[in-house]
Parts: structure tokens; C-alpha cells; sequence
């Protein structure tokens, strides 16, 4: 299965590499990468970060965050049937990026990332 994940961290990255080692995983730090991926993949499943470049606790206007992306993604229209994860630490940004997807038909679930292994 191919797992689209939004991540700067370099050791969460080797966590999902981890866990998910028998899956397709497309990693990306930037939104316009991704985004880019998404126009030709389809991922059933997504993890996303909120808080990209190696910043926390950023607001969701900024460039490169997990909640632009989405926004990117329902204003092109990609991705419908995917599972989005949010695995931000983020607790402000993460409600946004929840409230994003619920508000315009589409499945998101909040799971911080110290409890994705407990998926």
C-alpha cells in the first residue's frame, strides 16, 4: 500500500520507516512536493503533520504546514478516498486541520504521535 506522510522530523521519519517497512511510503517536509505527488498517487492513507520546517506550535496560515496542504488538496480536488491521520503534537493546528476535512466531507482522525504505534 502506498502511505503518503508529511513529516520534517527526521526521527519520526525513521519511526514511520519502521513501522510501516513493508509499505510504499512517499515522505515528504513540503507541502508543493506533495502536493505535486498527489496530482499523479493515490494514497489511501496519509500522516500528516501540522508543524513543518522544524518549527512548533506555528499558526496554520504559514506556508508550509500540514493544514495548507489539506487545503491544497480540497481546493484541487485530490485525494477524496484517503484516510488522513493527523500526528501532530500540535493540539491547535491539529483541531484546524480536523475541522478542514470535516467540513468539507472527508475522513480525518487525530492521533498524536507518541500513540501511532498504537494503531
Amino acid at each position: 500500500m502506498k502511505i503518503l506522510i508529511l513529516e520534517d522530523n527526521s526521527i519520526r521519519v525513521e519511526y514511520f520507516k519502521q513501522l510501516f517497512k513493508h509499505q510504499y511510503l512517499h515522505i515528504y517536509d513540503d507541502i508543493h512536493s506533495a502536493i505535486i505527488n498527489c496530482q499523479v498517487n493515490e494514497f489511501p492513507v496519509m500522516f500528516l503533520d501540522h508543524d513543518l520546517d522544524n518549527k512548533i506550535w506555528v499558526n496554520s496560515e504559514e506556508e508550509n504546514t500540514g493544514y495548507n496542504f489539506i487545503r491544497l488538496l480540497i481546493e484541487n480536488n485530490l485525494q477524496k478516498g484517503a484516510l488522513i491521520y493527523i500526528h501532530s503534537m500540535n493540539p491547535i493546528g491539529s483541531n484546524k486541520m480536523l475541522n478542514l476535512l470535516k467540513d468539507n466531507n472527508r475522513d480525518g482522525i487525530w492521533i498524536p504521535f507518541h500513540l501511532i504505534g498504537k494503531l
